[in-house]
């Protein structure tokens, strides 16, 4: 399985949520940019404390998290991107929460067209 690299760097978040493409979904919003430094795509994610208290915020995280090591195993992106995933409010009070997470994903990354043509691995 492919390691999941983390956007920590502020001035990259910055730089996505300025310059790159938006897709917004019930339990989360996506914002992609070409990552044009290095061959590899990074993911970063935030919750902000609106969301809940800790817990909730770091279970958002996890489910983010999963959802995107699910897509990355049923697609290929087209290029290195970076990626930032905000979780909205109601990732906390969806029932059915991983499904719906990945659901969201995949339907806000196929209308930024990150995807390759080939589509699967």
């Amino acid at each position: 399985m492919a390691k999941i690299v983390p956007i920590k760097e502020n001035h990259l978040f910055s730089k996505v949520y300025a310059k790159g493409k938006k897709a917004s979904e019930k339990n989360i919003a996506v914002y992609v940019l070409n990552n044009y430094k290095t061959n590899e795509t990074r993911l970063g994610i935030t919750t902000g404390k609106k969301l809940g208290n800790a817990v909730q915020r770091s279970r958002a995280r996890r489910l983010i998290r999963e959802a995107y090591r699910l897509l990355l195993k049923k697609y290929n992106f087209q290029r290195p991107y970076l990626i930032v995933v905000v979780a909205r409010n109601a990732i906390v009070d969806d029932k059915r929460k991983m499904d719906a997470v990945f659901y969201d994903m995949e339907k806000a990354f196929l209308k930024l067209q990150a995807f390759s043509e080939d589509n699967k691995n």
